[in-house]
């Protein structure tokens, strides 16, 4: 009852600073006495011989109720006081367990650096994270230290070590006196999980700025949100090659969003938008567009002439080579395991058959983007202008891009979901707080100093004053 009392009485009365000072002044009390007691000891032990000295300290009340009461109120006092004082002290350790780790590298391969725990960044996101009032990032930093759980030194290589685990330790100040110590550490730990995930893990991002689509031609729109799109798919695909088992809090899999992405692409991009413009004819600026696709044509031709050309160099060189040389060469060699077997060769012929195959698919590719450029050249140069055809493009060109916008959203928070998920395996972080066995260690500390001081000073006025 008398503890629970006196609990709620620090708690609820006395300022979360001014216990430091009180625990402050009560050892400087006692120490005070203590002091007192040795000097009038030390003045008064020539007044007495030998034989009244020891006499002195064996009838002394080494029990007396008086002495363990005073000794028994003080320590709790003492307890409670050294309780809420050791509170505003915490810290943490933070493991990393991915292979680089071991080198002093970051996930992503660029040098770790411990001073990020505790960087402007991740405090000034822990404060917006747990919206921690009457206090600024200076101040909340100036509480905080890291170091390396394990230091290595650089006299010889056995001594060499890097650490992958660095404490984080929080000593509460005047200024920030007012907030949860465990909460703090909590909420620093955790941003720079969030900070690490940003800056060194897996990230996709496309243009924030939305582009002014009533300046681009049509068709140029429709290779913009093709690029957009196929940007999302790398990614997702990208992404499920790493972990395609990975599941989102929404149940939804890389793959599946990937699917969606797809067919929203085929429908939407090339049957629905792209059909719509080339049947209509739409273009914002006739004229100039044309010009620029036969222009544009031009350079395609030259260029699927010059492959064109390339690819007849190719099957000329082949056939300047003899029946005999194109056969297939078999040579000795042997496997792994050491066995000879007769193993085929290539010759030159193999190389230039792959070059002029090559040569002719870049030929068959240039004459195809010649026939879709003069398709939309035809097609416009026959437009009437209809208002409700530009309308109905302009609203479908509005939807699509909305529509890609929330596609990118979804697709970087499955990413964010998998960074958060494979760094909590990576990044561990363990909280430790005071335990209670260094808490009763100063208290029977404290008690064993009390008792010895009070003892001592009741010794002390047994001894008489110089005659």
């Amino acid at each position: 009852m008398f503890t629970d009392m006196l609990q709620n009485l620090i708690t609820n009365t006395l300022p979360a600073m001014l216990t430091g000072i009180l625990q402050k002044l009560l050892l400087l009390i006692f120490a005070l006495l203590l002091l007192v007691a040795i000097v009038r000891i030390a003045m008064r032990i020539n007044n007495v011989n030998r034989t009244e000295r020891t006499q002195i300290f064996k009838t002394a009340e080494y029990l007396n109720a008086w002495i363990l009461l005073v000794c028994f109120v003080t320590t709790i006092l003492f307890g409670f006081l050294n309780h809420f004082e050791m509170k505003k002290s915490v810290h943490a350790i933070v493991s990393l367990n991915y292979s680089e780790a071991s080198q002093a590298l970051n996930s992503n391969g660029t040098r770790y650096n411990m001073a990020e725990i505790i960087s402007d960044e991740v405090v000034e996101k822990a404060i917006e994270k747990g919206a921690l009032e009457d206090v600024t990032v200076k101040q909340l930093k100036n509480c905080l230290v890291v170091y390396p759980c394990v230091q290595g030194g650089v006299g010889d290589e056995s001594q060499y070590h890097i650490s992958t685990e660095f404490a984080v330790e929080y000593h509460a100040s005047k200024d920030t006196a007012h907030l949860d110590s465990e909460n703090v550490i909590k909420l620093i730990t955790s941003a720079y999980k969030e900070y690490y995930i940003e800056k060194y893990t897996d990230n996709f991002s496309i243009d924030a700025e939305k582009p002014e689509f009533e300046n681009m031609e049509y068709m140029d729109i429709v290779s913009y949100f093709d690029k957009e799109t196929m940007a999302i798919l790398n990614y997702l695909y990208g992404m499920a090659g790493k972990n395609p088992s990975f599941v989102t809090e929404s149940g939804s899999t890389f793959n599946s969003i990937a699917g969606k992405v797809h067919q929203f692409k085929e429908t939407q991009l090339n049957q629905n938008l792209k059909s719509l413009i080339l049947q209509n004819g739409i273009a914002r600026e006739k004229n100039e567009y044309v010009d620029r696709l036969l222009y544009h044509n031009k350079n395609v031709d030259f260029d699927r002439q010059k492959n064109e050309v390339s690819y007849q160099l190719c099957n000329k060189a082949i056939d300047m080579y003899s029946e005999e040389m194109t056969r297939v060469v078999l040579v000795p060699t042997w496997d792994q395991a050491g066995k000879y077997y007769m193993g085929r060769t290539k010759v030159g012929v193999d190389e230039l058959s792959v070059m002029a195959t090559n040569f002719s698919n870049y030929v068959a590719s240039n004459e195809k983007e010649i026939m879709d450029n003069k398709l939309i050249i035809d097609k416009i140069s026959a437009n009437k202008k209809n208002e409700e055809t530009y309308a109905s493009a302009d609203s479908l060109v509005e939807s699509i891009y909305s529509s890609i916008k929330a596609f990118e959203k979804e697709a970087i928070n499955a990413g964010r979901e998998y960074s958060r998920h494979k760094m909590n395996q990576c990044v561990a972080v363990s909280i430790y707080g005071v335990s209670l066995m260094s808490e009763l260690k100063s208290i029977v500390l404290f008690a064993a100093f009390a008792y010895v001081t009070l003892v001592l000073r009741k010794i002390s006025k047994c001894f008489p004053k110089k005659a």
